[in-house]
């Protein structure tokens, strides 16, 4: 179960930088506050309701 985890966290990452990328978010306000809140247990619920549905 671990690579399989560790392979979703990696896309994850990646999908995160590319959609940042594509869709001009500022690094420090948006791309970087998603990539610390995905450490976070549940930190990427919070993530959607306060900053991304603002987008």
């Amino acid at each position: 179960m671990g690579p399989i985890h560790g392979s979703l966290f990696l896309l994850f990452l990646f999908n995160t930088l590319s959609v940042g990328v594509e869709q001009n978010w500022k690094f420090k306000y948006t791309t970087l506050k998603v990539l610390l809140a995905c450490i976070i247990p549940f930190g990427t619920f919070y993530i959607d309701r306060k900053i991304l549905s603002k987008l």
